[in-house]
């Protein structure tokens, strides 16, 4: 008799990562009784309260995130760090499953941290591995609330290398969630052109700061041309920028490549100076000055 119920029941747990309800396992017509002998019998095992994973394995990837959106019902998603886990902004997840439910209360328990919000426009949700997820954009609001001021810019660093959102995305968010907690943080970060460009180094941001603070134009980041991309360039200048790793320009099809660069952007009519990324942590005004130097020049040409 309890063959179809068990059957039934797999089918929905095969849907969600081996994750069942109360209610799901209900519908599948197993009662209170039912549920606790195959607790029992270690058939079923609970995760969080009212969610139980079928079968006695590891939960699959991103499953525990699934439970604790299940056990929190409706109009609950997962955000904050265990969103910023589920988009790659952060490599390892917290040791809490972060969710927010929207307009009722919903309490935190063990491996769970619930933050409960009146209201969220939906265009901050997504729909990302079986799961209702904060947006990229408004996880870095997110994290403003919650984490420290480096997890603060490690996300919003990695979210715009990987072109997960743009400042013009972050902008948004904070006017539509204004005021709220983490707002202020952001806020300042956006106000800071050198942390909201699209730079993935440690000494990119140290050379962005530095042309700021002296005065110098802004260049763009990142500048694709053709299949090459270009480190820092100012257009009008006509210059570009390359820092070099000593990691990895240091073989022969490492020093290749770069000459190969270095035609194509001379070909659009770019100059162009390389440093090495020790160059601008230990050397910082030596660059600055080759830097200034050269933009002069070619602003007077």
């Amino acid at each position: 008799m309890s063959g179809w119920r068990d059957s039934a029941v797999a089918k929905v747990a095969a849907r969600q990562k081996s994750l069942v309800t109360t209610a799901q396992l209900a519908e599948c017509g197993l009662d209170k009784d039912a549920v606790a002998y195959r607790v029992h019998s270690s058939r079923f095992t609970p995760v969080f309260h009212g969610v139980y994973s079928v079968g006695c394995g590891e939960l699959p990837p991103l499953a525990l995130e699934l439970a604790a959106m299940l056990a929190c019902g409706p109009r609950a998603f997962i955000s904050h760090q265990s969103a910023a886990f589920v988009w790659g902004l952060r490599k390892i997840p917290p040791r809490a499953v972060e969710v927010s439910v929207v307009g009722r209360c919903c309490g935190s328990r063990k491996g769970m941290r619930v933050h409960r919000i009146q209201a969220i426009d939906r265009s901050e949700l997504r729909r990302e591995n079986g799961l209702w997820v904060s947006s990229p954009a408004r996880v870095a609001l997110e994290t403003a609330a919650v984490g420290s001021g480096a997890e603060l810019v490690g996300v919003v660093d990695a979210g715009l290398a990987a072109r997960l959102f743009t400042a013009r995305d972050l902008e948004l968010v904070l006017a539509r969630n204004r005021p709220c907690r983490g707002a202020a943080r952001l806020a300042d970060l956006l106000g800071d052109e050198t942390a909201v460009a699209i730079s993935r180094s440690r000494p990119e941001k140290i050379l962005l700061r530095l042309i700021r603070d002296a005065g110098l134009p802004r260049p763009d980041t990142n500048v694709m041309f053709g299949r090459f991309e270009a480190d820092f360039v100012w257009r009008r200048e006509r210059l570009v920028v390359e820092l070099d790793s000593e990691t990895y320009h240091s073989g022969p099809g490492a020093v290749y490549r770069d000459r190969e660069k270095d035609l194509v952007f001379r070909d659009h009519g770019f100059e162009v100076l390389r440093f090495t990324r020790a160059h601008v942590v230990l050397e910082s005004t030596k660059v600055l000055v080759r830097i200034a130097t050269t933009l002069a020049g070619r602003t007077s040409e």
